[in-house]
């Protein structure tokens, strides 16, 4: 080789060297940097359970291609983004994906991550401390999903973070405290956990945080003053925990604050006097707490303040009179405190207000006369009060009002012609007013009207014949007033009318016929001065439950028709002018529980046969001078005369005067020796119903499980009398029963019989007395119970609004409680609380056994009550568990193996009566197939595309993007609820918390109806 050939081959070499070595810097540096953030996504979908296929598309085969070079192709794989100049993976979005399982270690690979979203599924275990490591990461969202335990230090790693929210979780211990190292951090949400402890108060060194929400976890101690030097907050929702204390001094400082909520949080003392300092504030929500003393002046400087509630606290004094300047104002609700005085003027000059709520005060003066006049209000609700003065005239200017609640008051004057053509209009309660003249024309023909009391007034004139032609109108009241007229001649016409009342009205002339009636189940027209005979007519009413036309002068006989309604339970005609006989069909009639026709001018034999008259009390029946019969102990004349003849064919034809005498004194002691025994047999049955000196049956006697002011011979008189029956279920009936003293309450009378066994009835009282310690605002109270040795009756409070089946699958589906998202919510909401008491306060544990909505009331204001109970406890038998452990279509799954029930099976049961309320449908239906319930329905549903929209009742306010999103947060928890393995199941405990961080926004129910 030449030197020449020489110098070049050794060139030729040098390059060749360095052009591998820049090769193998290339291929080393590649796996580096990129196959790790692939490692990472895969291992991410490898550890993660995904049921509905979310990562499809996360296919890493066309990342290699033929030369053998890696494309970076996950860039376009669902919820992955990259930064646009570079493979570098900057966004991952996992979000509501139902996924679950747990986040690996290697996703501290994805070194340039800005933003995690992994919200809205249901990650298990504690947080991963991994996702520390994620040094770049500005926006981090773990909200609505399960972790648990204590959240883990490191955070602080995080030094760029601006948003952190780890919303609704199971997070327990204190709150995180290297939380307060995140300088640039703007938004921080740790609410709907387990927290407990203080708030840190090195919480108020954010410098640039404008939301903080720490709501429904179990926070406790004083709020730190230190929240104040939050100069840039905006937002503070701090509410349902347990604090000490009240709002701190400072707070007041917080000048760029818009939105504040602390309520149902325990709050005591008084509102800062300087807190209309806050000028910026537009939302202060500060409800169900204690807070004391006078509403500060100073709120009138709120001049941005669009939502003001302070309900249900301990306030006392007057209304600021400076509310003139709160132009933007559009919710006022102060009711259930203590405030008097006057209602200020300038409230009817506020030219946004929608909603004022003032109910249970002690107000007194006048309403506002302009209120209503800005076009825009929705509800008005001052009742219970001492209003006095007339009802503003244009409440309804603008045809919005939907809901005015006037009643117990003192208001006074005629009601506005106005109101009559409020077409708007779905509720109206005036009763228990001065309001006079008569009832303007025109309510009949509101196209939305549903609910109308006029009762307990001195309204007199004609009774409005438009009543007749309502087209949605379902309960109508018109008691107690001083009308001197008739009825309309159409009044049963109105097709949806459910309850007609009008007692003690001055009623007068002829009853309607009653062709025409289609709906009603309550007719109460006691009390006037009806002279006509009972239409036969009546006999249309097949839905008919209720009658009551006693104290009136009617006439003529009793019509049969009554005996051939179907559904007929309750029946007065009392203290009448009514003539003939007892129709006999009556006997035949096995739905009547009550039946009084005392005090008229009857005749002939009561029927002795069947199974109503044997049982009724001959209080019933006195009155009548020409009835006869074994209830009376009196024989009627046929069986006398029957007697007499028998005695006669006995004797000679001829008998001397001292025959006579012998024949007159045998007939005496005959009749003599019936009315011993009538009056023998009277007086069993009368000690065996109320309690003689029977030894065998017992005296009653009153268990009493707080302060009543009626006796047990009250509540018997009460019932024996009663014609008021709310329903009938597998373990008795329900009455309504007013007591002297005018306490309304309902009593239930248990099913049993006269030798039923002592040992029995002994567990059922013992039971009863542990039940009666039960204390909680959504259980039903358990107010005593009356008892002898024959028979038990539970004395419960009245619920005025039925139970919840009524309004999900009754006569109102679909009209004003259906469109109502927040009051479906605000139902679920009280049920999860009352058995949550039952689970986790009570000591011993109490389980239901058998939830559904007919078990669960509503009070006035749509409260729910859990009712009955453990009433299936009390009442056992030998029977099989499954007669009593439940009702169809709510036993939990793995009933049929175990043959058991606990805790477990109410939260199954829970999530049935959630799928309920969500979709409208019942627990069973045939549309879900043969053997399937309404949990296989969904779970069917959920699997395919639109299956949600199939399952949420679009009644309900699904067609609604805001409310939707909330109904399917509430679809998840039932889903979980239903779970089949029973230790999948959360406690009610975690029930009730995920509940509150799903509630509805407040503004719903004004806008629900515009919005969608």
């Amino acid at each position: 080789m030449n030197p020449d050939s020489a110098f070049l081959f050794f060139v030729a070499l040098f390059l060749l060297l360095i052009i591998n070595s820049v090769l193998l810097q290339l291929v080393s540096a590649t796996p580096t940097a990129l196959p790790f953030q692939l490692l990472s996504l895969l291992s991410l979908k490898s550890a993660i359970k995904d049921p509905f296929s979310s990562f499809h598309d996360w296919d890493p085969t066309p990342t290699f291609t033929k030369s053998g070079f890696q494309d970076p192709i996950w860039c376009s794989w669902s919820g992955v983004e990259c930064h646009p100049n570079s493979p570098e993976i900057t966004s991952l979005d996992l979000s509501r994906r139902n996924l679950s399982g747990y986040i690996p270690s290697e996703i501290k690979y994805l070194t340039s991550l800005i933003h995690l979203n992994l919200s809205g599924n249901s990650f298990l275990g504690p947080f991963p401390t991994a996702i520390f490591d994620l040094s770049h990461l500005r926006t981090l969202d773990i909200s609505h999903n399960n972790f648990t335990s204590i959240f883990p230090p490191g955070i602080s790693k995080l030094k760029f973070l601006n948003v952190f929210n780890a919303y609704s979780n199971n997070f327990t211990g204190p709150l995180p405290l290297d939380l307060a190292h995140l300088h640039f951090l703007e938004r921080l949400n740790l609410g709907g956990s387990y927290f407990n402890g203080r708030i840190p108060g090195s919480y108020g060194g954010f410098s640039r945080l404008k939301y903080l929400h720490l709501a429904g976890n179990i926070l406790e101690g004083q709020i730190p003053e230190q929240l104040a030097y939050l100069t840039q907050i905006e937002r503070m929702e701090i509410g349902y925990n347990t604090f000490s204390g009240g709002i701190p001094s400072e707070f007041p400082l917080l000048l760029n604050l818009k939105y504040l909520d602390i309520a149902g949080a325990n709050l005591s003392g008084t509102l800062p006097w300087d807190i209309g300092n806050m000028t910026k504030l537009q939302n202060l929500l500060l409800f169900k707490n204690r807070i004391t003393g006078e509403i500060p002046q100073s709120l009138g400087k709120l001049e941005a303040l669009e939502e003001l509630d302070l309900s249900e606290n301990q306030l006392t004094g007057a209304i600021p009179s400076d509310l003139y300047n709160m132009k933007e104002l559009t919710e006022l609700s102060l009711m259930g405190n203590d405030l008097s005085g006057e209602i200020p003027e300038a409230l009817g000059d506020l030219p946004n207000l929608a909603s004022v709520q003032l109910w249970n005060n002690s107000l007194t003066g006048p309403l506002p006369q302009k209120l209503g006049s800005n076009d825009k209000l929705l509800q008005v609700d001052v009742s219970s009060n001492m209003l006095t003065g007339p009802i503003p005239p244009n409440l309804c200017h603008g045809n919005k009002l939907f809901k005015l609640i006037l009643f117990s008051n003192k208001l006074e004057h005629e009601l506005p012609a106005s109101l009559a053509n409020c077409t708007s209009l779905t509720r109206f309660r005036i009763q228990n007013n001065r309001l006079n003249g008569s009832i303007p024309y025109g309510f009949g023909l509101l196209e939305n009207l549903t609910f109308a009391d006029f009762s307990n007034n001195n309204f007199s004139g004609e009774i409005p014949a438009d009543f007749g032609n309502a087209v949605r109108l379902q309960y109508l009241n018109i008691s107690q007033n001083a009308f001197g007229a008739s009825l309309p001649e159409n009044i049963w016409n109105s097709t949806r009318l459910e309850i007609f009342s009008a007692s003690s009205s001055e009623i007068v002339g002829d009853i309607p016929d009653f062709i025409g009636c289609r709906s009603i189940y309550k007719i109460e027209l006691q009390e006037n001065n009806l002279n006509s005979s009972i239409p036969w007519t009546i006999g249309h009413c097949e839905k008919l439950l209720t009658l009551n036309l006693s104290l009136n002068s009617l006439t003529g006989i009793i019509p049969w028709e009554i005996s051939t309604l179907p559904s007929i339970t309750a029946i007065d005609l009392s203290r009448n002018l009514l003539t003939g006989t007892i129709p006999s069909n009556f006997q035949n009639c096995s739905t009547i529980e009550s039946f009084n026709v005392s005090y008229n001018m009857l005749t002939g034999p009561i029927p002795s046969t069947g199974t109503i008259f044997p049982g009724l009390h001959p209080s019933s029946f006195i009155g009548n001078d020409g009835l006869c019969g074994e209830i009376l102990a009196k024989p009627c004349a046929a069986d006398t005369l029957t007697a007499g003849a028998i005695e006669v064919r006995q004797q000679q034809p001829r008998r001397t005067a001292g025959a006579i005498v012998w024949i007159m004194a045998v007939a005496f002691g005959i009749g003599l020796f019936v009315l011993v025994a009538g009056t023998r047999c009277f007086q069993a049955k009368y000690n065996r119903r109320f309690g003689g000196g029977d030894e065998e049956i017992g005296p009653w006697k009153l268990t009493a499980f707080q302060r009543l002011n009626f006796t047990a011979e009250d509540v018997l008189e009460c019932m024996a009398m009663t014609d008021k029956i709310l329903g009938m279920g597998s373990t008795g009936t329900v009455y309504k029963a007013e007591m002297p003293g005018g306490e309304i309450i309902a009593v239930k009378k248990l099913w049993g019989k006269y030798k039923e066994n002592i040992r029995r009835r002994r567990g059922v009282l013992a039971e009863v007395d542990v039940l009666g310690n039960v204390r909680h605002r959504n259980i039903v109270r358990l107010l005593g119970c009356c008892s002898n040795r024959e028979c038990t009756m539970l004395l419960y409070e009245y619920m005025p609004n039925g139970n919840l089946d009524d309004l999900l699958h009754g006569k109102n589906k679909g009209e004003n409680f259906c469109a109502d998202w927040m009051t479906r919510y605000k139902i679920a909401l009280g049920v999860a609380q009352g058995i949550c008491y039952l689970h986790h306060d009570c000591d011993p544990v109490i389980v239901h056994r058998d939830l559904k909505p007919s078990n669960i009331l509503l009070d006035g204001e749509m409260e729910a009550r859990v009712a009955d109970f453990g009433v299936a406890k009390l009442i056992q038998t030998d029977e099989s568990m499954s007669v009593i452990a439940g009702s169809y279509g709510y036993i939990a799954p793995e009933y049929a193996y175990t043959l058991q029930v606990d805790e477990k099976s109410d939260i199954y049961s829970y999530g049935v009566v959630l799928m309920e309320i969500l979709s409208g449908k019942r627990s069973v239906e045939s549309e879900f197939g043969d053997g399937n319930s309404i949990v296989d329905w969904v779970r069917s549903k959920v699997k395919i595309k639109d299956g949600i929209n199939q399952i949420l009742d679009s009644n309900g306010g699904a067609s609604c993007a805001s409310v939707k999103e909330e109904m399917v947060q509430m679809l998840r928890i039932s889903l979980l609820c239903t779970s089949r393995n029973p230790a999948d199941r959360p406690s009610m405990r975690d029930v009730v918390l995920m509940l509150q961080e799903a509630k509805p926004k407040r503004k719903l129910p004004g806008n629900v109806v515009a919005e969608c």
